[in-house]
């Protein structure tokens, strides 16, 4: 007994309850029978083929996109990289510029200031040197007179 045969008393079954017409297997109308479930099974395999084809034709897409949407985030992410690497370049580059500046300030500043304190001390020394002379002068007078006495 082969899988068709209890289907096909199955159908034998209903054909005689539903009309009331008995049939034999080798009745013509359980040729269509036969020939129905053949076309049915055929059917049924070809659209499973035509199934997986579509299986495979939707991963290999899915599998395009994929690499398509990492290319493009790669190229987002570099150039994000970039412009990253841009920006940190120029604000080190103004940072840069802003501390050279204040350093130039102070050194300026000192320098102002140590050439004031030079420019005092000379002042000073020039003071020192005509206060020494006058000294000088004033004691070479003395002598003189205590000696022309």
């Amino acid at each position: 007994m082969s899988a068709r045969e209890p289907k096909m008393d199955e159908a034998i079954q209903q054909i005689t309850s539903i009309h009331g017409i008995v049939l034999s297997k080798d009745d013509p109308v359980m040729i269509l029978h036969t020939l129905n479930e053949r076309l049915i099974q055929d059917s049924t395999t070809a659209q499973q083929d035509l199934l997986d084809n579509f299986k495979g034709e939707i991963e290999l897409i899915v599998s395009e996109l994929s690499m398509a949407a990492k290319n493009h985030s790669d190229r987002v992410l570099n150039s994000t990289i970039e412009t990253s690497k841009t920006e940190i370049a120029r604000v080190m580059e103004e940072q840069s510029n802003i501390i050279i500046e204040r350093w130039k300030a102070d050194l300026n500043a000192g320098f102002h200031e140590a050439s004031k304190t030079m420019a005092t001390s000379r002042q000073t020394a020039i003071l020192n040197i005509i206060a020494s002379f006058i000294t000088s002068i004033s004691a070479v007078i003395i002598l003189y007179v205590f000696l022309t006495m």
